[in-house]
């Protein structure tokens, strides 16, 4: 990893501690905002959101499901490296981390009796972190990276936005709060980098 990609890494890691703080913040403001949110879209424009939090990470599932055919048709060691990377940081962070975290936390989602039930197993008491918003930010980071040192650098922030909008979707569908959203952003950003970081040096 060069200078550049040490001045990336903290900038990263300055991401992640934002979004911890926001969710800190938004923690205080969260009944409201949820409200103000759900009450923001038209009932004529609902399906938007809908479609967004049910559909929008199987785009990015399929963006790298063909990124690692075209890396093992290429023969692309460093292509392929970042797939596999990628595919672990969703089984780890996403799949796993971000589970259990839901579990031992035990929050109420939006619209059940407000609180914790620490260490259930319970659906509806299994809101924090937005285990969407860590998907969409780990993939977004992922394409980041990739496309930073591409042709196409130009378009780098593009998933990093697409990202975004699904996880505020959750809230617009009043499966999270803005905090759990804020607080799964931030998981997401951080897993992402800490498998980013460990990549092969030629595949940096």
């Amino acid at each position: 990893m060069g200078k550049n990609d040490d001045r990336a890494g903290k900038n990263w890691l300055i991401s992640a501690a934002l979004m911890l703080v926001a969710a800190g913040v938004l923690f205080y403001f969260d009944t409201r905002l949820w409200r103000g949110a759900r009450d923001l879209i038209p009932p004529a424009y609902e399906s938007i959101p809908e479609l967004i939090t049910d559909w929008g990470l199987y785009l990015f599932y399929a963006v790298f499901a063909g990124l690692m055919a075209f890396a093992m048709a290429r023969k692309d060691r460093q292509l392929k490296s970042l797939c596999l990377a990628y595919l672990k940081a969703q089984l780890i962070v996403t799949l796993a981390g971000v589970r259990l975290l839901k579990v031992v936390v035990g929050r109420a989602r939006p619209g059940n009796s407000p609180g914790f039930n620490f260490f259930s197993l319970d659906f509806n008491h299994n809101s924090l972190p937005s285990g969407h918003a860590a998907d969409a930010f780990v993939s977004g980071v992922f394409l980041y990276y990739l496309l930073k040192r591409s042709r196409y650098a130009g378009g780098r922030f593009l998933p990093l936005l697409y990202a975004f909008l699904i996880a505020i979707s959750r809230v617009f569908v009043s499966a999270h709060y803005p905090s759990d959203v804020a607080a799964g952003m931030a998981v997401g950003i951080l897993g992402a980098w800490l498998f980013i970081s460990r990549l092969p040096r030629e595949a940096c």
